[in-house]
């Protein structure tokens, strides 16, 4: 994996989580934990192919593995952090509104058992998001189900004068 902690001098996240989500049909997503609000829940509306695709309330991400365990690493920010070093299989960049102040990842069976804490509620949120192992864990989801394999990095920061 990249060295993730290459940081410039004094620039630190306030707060690094590490969440462990299984996949499964290749679909993987960051939701409000307040879903009442969301015009359309996870799965619904998601197209595996797309990387990336930014929805009222969530991001959704499309894995490289059919079914699989994945780390998230979370990173947030009180401003706009430096880019991670490479090299990276899979990058994007979104904003997600989130109006509880966690974030939950979701899978095509339903809700981790983790969640991902954001500092403030309610806001709106930049989100770069980093993925490596995809071909690996692509290859290793033919014959089980790989643990750790394919890892994601999300920086998040807000977004200036929203929420």
């Amino acid at each position: 994996m990249p060295a993730v902690l290459d940081r410039i001098s004094g620039m630190e996240p306030l707060s690094v989580q590490r969440v462990r989500v299984l996949v499964d049909y290749y679909g993987l997503c960051l939701q409000d934990a307040d879903d009442a609000w969301l015009p359309a829940m996870f799965p619904e509306g998601f197209a595996a192919g797309d990387f990336g695709t930014e929805r009222p309330g969530r991001i959704d991400l499309t894995s490289a593995g059919h079914t699989q365990h994945v780390v998230v690493t979370a990173e947030v920010w009180e401003h706009e952090p430096p880019l991670l070093g490479g090299p990276w299989d899979k990058t994007a960049t979104a904003r997600i509104e989130c109006r509880s102040g966690t974030l939950r990842l979701w899978s095509m069976g339903g809700p981790g058992l983790e969640d991902i804490a954001l500092p403030s509620a309610p806001a709106t949120w930049n989100a770069r998001i980093f993925c490596t192992g995809r071909q690996e864990a692509a290859a290793a989801s033919r014959d089980g189900v790989p643990d750790g394999v394919e890892q994601y990095v999300v920086q998040f920061w807000p977004v200036e004068g929203a929420g």
